[in-house]
């Protein structure tokens, strides 16, 4: 068969047809004149050669065979010719047998194949049918490779792109698991809090109401307090950080799984070598574990097995989605008037204009190329627009919407709205935007928000949306079309070709099209040219790179020189100390070793550096770990000052407590204590208030005091500036400030200061340390909220329901009894955050009752 596939591909004839049909569906896609449509007799031979080609093991033989097919079904359908059956034989060859149900034509042709063929099919059919939770399913070929080698418990790190399918293969597993054992545990690892949300959304509406008998599966999101006892059978989702504080609070946690969604995350900074830490704790309290790296885009899978020290991870790759791409550079001949080309650009065959259009409005700058493009080309489907930063992505946002001002609201939009107005503030951009059906997505937004505003675009309630990288991080969000002009990833800093393919992966929605387009705007101005590139590249993870590329700055950092703090580099110092203070430090040196030949000159300067400062830090190996971020040095610092007071006297001890954020006198002790972990950690000069500021900030956000009026106090503090800009600073100031710095500082003060009363045997006094990096990490300081928020409920929703709660001290279990008790309509909501309640207890198997 493959020396069939050789000779049909080495016919130059097929590929002038084939090219042809391509381009003229594109035209007719993108609404423009189909001038140059192939006959019915080079159509036929298309798609018989394309039914060969389905057979070859080479992904650009079979990429061919699938724009082929779904290009002349969707060009001539199926009334002169069966290209319904021959578009289902194709995809039944490629093993893509969800796009089956995309149209209902090829859905339903398969009683109308030809008796071989439908042998064939059934055949293959049958070869990939497995039961997930209790439904059966037709797998693709990957997704019945992963199930196999899950089933196996094979450790593995998978590669394949965004719209692959692992993601369902992957949690129908977790609830076989779990729902096969009475107790087994999943620590589901996942870079942002946006991802937590999904991902625990999925797997509850999976695992399916409380068992009446056994123990429950809990999906579990925030970190529990180390005086409750953890379930017997659950998932955690968290993030790296918040899985720090699960370990720290119980040190005894295993897991008998480990999921790393998008795994390439072990290569980013900090947060890179605190991944990889975690893991290697999960590792030691659970050497057994099951094992799953997955990403969309790396090329050296062995790398995550050679860093941990384990032989068993096996690479799993695959390139091969299950919608195609198209990518459309569209470039700008006359920008006064509007005029633009587009053009198909095909891996091996260059470029080749598709049309010529005027877009009649004047097309200069960046962002009136954006708009212009995406309403020409994006009408009556869903459309992502990249935008490089937030601000970038409001102001598209805002020239999205006045375009479309003469859309009338619809009452799902108007929701929305009033949704966003009472979550965030009524000036927040975004709140006039979605009435007009277009939305924005970035970073800083909360995370009921962003939820709210994927489920809009699931819904059709919102068709544009323009976002940031933060779409990259494996937020399931698919659209018809993709737009990007010059796009960059932080400040001026052009998209990796990785990030590029993963956005990419995003145009066209499965079971829904069988092709999506990427516009790419004047592509011939890009500095960098992802088409170039390879979709997936080795990745350095963080601990290495800090080594081997920046050991010059790394060993000033461990030699405490001068200069400007740097997470990442604090981060591998500690990580680092940590090891020779356990005497692993060798053990990690030596993977590094192996995966570096020619290293060594880095890396022994870098441990001889390691091992002549561990005397200076008294701090134990546990203690550092808390804050891994936190150079030891700037650790050993704040040890010392809080040792100077601390050893005083017990009283003078106990003022050093962080307070509950409840307790009188809280702000005056987190101005305190913000301040020298300011001077001590930040180096923030002392005659600065800014810690004063901060610690208000974080006081009002622990007692669950609702954005909207933190974001008013601060619209009061600066009259006169732009209101949209004060609103965004205040979203940013939230998260960076206080649910990143403020995390960090209180967590190593905290770690610091019980170091300092144990070794003043003071163990009376350290029992009384609240969790005040957990309120701080949630926004909630009460029991109560905690718990609401807990079962997937938004803080907008708890904040107002846990005043009406008989306690403030309720559990998850107790929170849960009593909502399924409590008539809906009685609980002060208004419709929309009603709907949205209803929609959370819905997953969680509840359905409290109407008045």
């Amino acid at each position: 068969m493959q020396e069939l596939v050789e000779k049909v591909w080495s016919n130059q004839a097929f590929h002038e047809a084939a090219g042809r049909l391509r381009r003229a569906w594109i035209a007719k896609d993108t609404g423009n004149p189909v001038d140059d449509l192939p006959s019915r007799p080079d159509v036929a031979k298309v798609v018989r050669a394309a039914a060969i080609l389905a057979c070859s093991k080479k992904r650009i033989h079979r990429e061919k065979a699938y724009h082929s097919v779904t290009s002349a079904f969707e060009l001539f359908g199926a009334e002169d010719m069966p290209l319904d059956q021959a578009t289902r034989v194709v995809l039944t060859r490629l093993g893509n047998y969800p796009a089956m149900v995309t149209r209902k034509p090829v859905r339903e042709a398969g009683d109308a194949l030809p008796l071989r063929l439908m042998t064939e099919e059934l055949g293959r059919i049958e070869a990939r049918t497995v039961i997930l939770n209790d439904n059966t399913v037709v797998l693709t070929d990957f997704q019945h490779r992963l199930w196999t080698k899950l089933i196996e418990q094979n450790r593995l790190a998978v590669a394949a792109p965004t719209s692959a399918g692992k993601s369902f293969v992957l949690q129908n597993f977790l609830a076989m698991r779990l729902n096969e054992s009475d107790a087994f545990t999943v620590a589901y690892i996942v870079p942002t809090r946006a991802l937590i949300s999904q991902v625990s959304r999925d797997l509850r509406g999976l695992l399916g109401p409380r068992p009446l008998h056994g123990n429950p599966i809990e999906v579990v999101t925030i970190p529990i307090e180390g005086d409750t006892p953890l379930p017997r059978r659950a998932v955690y989702v968290m993030t790296q950080e918040r899985l720090q504080l699960m370990l720290s609070q119980h040190s005894g946690f295993r897991s008998d799984l480990v999921v790393v969604d998008e795994a390439h995350a072990i290569a980013e900074g900090s947060r890179g070598i605190l991944l990889h830490w975690v893991i290697e704790d999960l590792l030691k309290n659970e050497p057994a574990a099951q094992l799953l790296f997955a990403s969309p885009g790396v090329s050296n899978l062995d790398v995550f097995g050679r860093l941990l020290g384990l032989s068993d991870v096996e690479p799993m790759p695959s390139r091969e989605p299950t919608v195609a791409q198209n990518f459309l550079p569209v470039q700008v001949e006359d920008a006064a008037e509007g005029r633009i080309a587009l053009h198909l650009r095909e891996r091996g065959y260059g470029s080749s204009l598709i049309a010529r259009r005027s877009l009649g409005r004047r097309t200069v700058t960046r962002v009136e190329k954006l708009v212009n493009v995406a309403c020409a080309f994006g009408a009556g489907s869903v459309n992502i627009v990249y935008a490089n930063g937030a601000g970038d992505a409001e102001n598209i946002a805002l020239k999205l919407a006045k375009r479309f001002e003469g859309r009338e609201p619809t009452p799902a939009r108007e929701t929305l709205a009033t949704i966003i107005a009472e979550a965030v503030h009524k000036s927040y951009a975004l709140v006039e935007c979605v009435k007009t059906g277009v939305g924005f997505h970035y970073s800083n937004i909360p995370t009921q928000i962003r939820q709210a505003i994927e489920k809009a675009i699931a819904d059709g309630v919102i068709d544009y949306l323009v976002c940031t990288s933060t779409l990259l991080q494996g937020v399931n969000l698919p659209a018809k079309n993709v737009f990007m002009c010059r796009p960059e990833k932080g400040s001026h800093v052009p998209l990796e070709s990785v990030d590029f393919w993963n956005l990419s992966g995003r145009a066209g929605r499965l079971l829904k099209e069988f092709q999506g387009n990427i516009f790419l705007i004047e592509y011939d101005h890009w500095q960098k040219k992802p088409l170039n590139q390879p979709s997936a590249l080795d990745i350095v993870p963080a601990i290495e790179a800090g080594i081997l590329n920046r050991s010059g700055d790394l060993l000033e950092t461990i030699n405490e020189a001068e200069g400007k703090s740097d997470d990442e580099l604090e981060a591998s110092f500690v990580r680092l100390l940590h090891g020779q203070k356990l005497g692993t430090l060798d053990a990690v040196l030596d993977r590094m070793r192996a995966g570096t030949p020619d290293s060594d000159g880095k890396i022994n300067s870098v441990r001889d550096a390691v091992v002549s400062v561990a005397d200076q830090i008294t701090i134990p190996a546990e203690v550092l770990q808390k804050s891994p971020n936190v150079s030891a040095h700037k650790q050993q610092r704040l040890y010392n000052a809080l040792m100077e007071r601390a050893r005083q006297s017990p009283v003078v001890a106990r003022s050093l407590l962080p307070k509950h954020p409840r307790d009188d006198g809280a702000y005056e002790a987190y101005a305190s204590i913000l301040q020298l972990c300011h001077r001590e950690i930040l180096g923030i000069r002392p005659e600065s208030n800014f810690h004063r500021f901060i610690a208000l900030i974080a006081l009002w956000w622990m007692e669950g005091r609702p954005l909207p009026r933190i974001i008013q106090n601060q619209l009061d503090r600066h009259r006169g500036k732009d209101r949209r800009l004060v609103v965004r600073k205040t979203l940013e100031l939230v998260e960076r400030d206080v649910r990143y710095q403020c995390v960090r500082l209180f967590s190593c003060y905290t770690a610091v200061l019980k170091q300092v009363l144990d070794d003043l045997n003071f163990s009376d006094v350290r029992e009384l340390v609240p969790s005040v990096s957990l309120f701080l990490e949630v926004g909630a300081s009460d029991r109560t909220m905690i718990s609401l928020m807990a079962l997937g409920i938004s803080r907008v929703i708890a904040m107002r329901l846990s005043p009406q709660a008989p306690s403030r001290d309720l559990d998850v279990d107790a929170v849960r009894n009593w909502l399924q008790f409590r008539p809906i309509d009685s609980l002060g909501l208004s419709i929309a955050l009603q709907e949205e309640l209803l929609e959370v207890l819905a997953s969680l198997g509840e359905q409290p009752p109407l008045r």
